[in-house]
């Protein structure tokens, strides 16, 4: 089915005349997280701490990934793992993404990545924060949950590992926005969900990175999320398999004028994802890094977006958008090659 999400343009972008003095900070990046082993008895950890001076009416982008390399001795048998990055003005405003899911014992390596495009307000120093909170699944008022999760670091995964990165100022294109300006949605097995977009860059010199999270939900009951009320298939015990897609094209000012395309690999997240019933919940990202446009007579500076899910077989999958206790699915547009991000 093909449903046209938001338009991905310059939501909230800084005009072109604003300037940026030499007193701000360029990107930031922390890969020392307060502690390799996390324990739940703590409830709330704090992960990641940067700060960095900006003027007022940049745009930066923060982004932070942790990786679990696993989960000892975690009751009960499953733990829910909640991370919230928040990114605060010298005036109070914060900016505020968080998401999370469960984890178990014999639950192999993961990631839990998130990331934020925002405006800065006024000029000053700002803080971007990184909170891991764990708690019982459905739960996490009391009791608490019990149990450690081993963090991978720059020293134990040089190739793989926990992060935090605050980018420098970004171009006036650079944003993110929603995947659906119109709630969550749900996915029947054997579905795709299609979302399309575009943005302007500002010439054809630019590399571009996009990027797209998904935060998906297994339906394996109908009570929640409470979209999953409309699923024709669930089951309290069964899988859901997501399939996430992305791909770019440069749009053609001139008919028929052939223009740089791009497609996401399974190396940046454009793969099959089991989502078990005890995991329930998961945060899938994909991306396209590098984008070069064509320099060819006919080819502009417009870029056509197009993100796809599919469920495969078993429960329903939901895709959403505006909890408030997971994060929101989204995309970003950023210049290529500025993510430190380990291979």
């Amino acid at each position: 089915m093909a449903l046209v999400f938001v338009s991905m343009g310059l939501m909230g972008a800084p005009s072109s005349a604003a300037t940026t003095p030499t007193a701000s900070s360029g990107a930031v990046v922390d890969t020392e997280p307060q502690s390799a082993v996390l324990d739940a008895r703590q409830r709330h950890t704090e992960l990641f701490d940067v700060q960095f001076v900006a003027a007022a009416g940049e745009t930066r982008f923060a982004g932070t990934a942790l990786v679990v390399q696993d989960a000892v001795n975690t009751q009960p048998s499953e733990l829910f793992v909640g991370v919230t990055l928040t990114c605060t003005s010298p005036s109070g405003k914060a900016h505020v993404v968080e998401t999370g899911r469960n984890v178990w014992p014999d639950a192999a390596p993961f990631a839990i990545p998130m990331g934020l495009t925002f405006v800065t307000d006024v000029a000053g120093t700002y803080k971007c924060q990184a909170d891991v909170m764990m708690c019982n699944p459905g739960n996490c008022t009391s009791p608490t949950g019990t149990g450690r999760l081993r963090i991978v670091t720059a020293k134990t995964g040089p190739k793989r590992y926990s992060l935090m990165y605050v980018s420098g100022p970004l171009p006036t294109w650079a944003t993110n926005v929603k995947m659906s300006a119109s709630g969550n949605r749900i996915v029947e097995p054997g579905s795709t969900l299609r979302m399309v977009g575009s943005f302007k860059v500002n010439d054809l010199s630019e590399l571009v990175r996009v990027g797209a999270i998904f935060s998906v939900s297994n339906c394996i009951e109908k009570a929640y999320p409470d979209v999953c009320k409309k699923a024709k298939k669930t089951s309290i015990q069964g899988s859901a398999t997501a399939t996430v897609g992305l791909s770019l094209a440069q749009r053609a000012t001139t008919p028929g004028t052939t223009c740089a395309s791009a497609k996401a690999t399974e190396e940046t997240g454009s793969t099959s994802t089991t989502i078990t019933w005890q995991m329930h919940h998961a945060v899938l990202a994909t991306w396209i890094d590098n984008f070069i446009l064509s320099t060819a007579p006919g080819c502009g500076t417009t870029i056509d977006v197009v993100m796809t899910i599919r469920a495969g077989s078993g429960n329903a999958i939901a895709i959403e958008a505006n909890s408030r206790t997971k994060i929101t699915s989204l995309v970003h547009t950023i210049p290529g090659g500025i993510l430190p991000l380990p291979s």
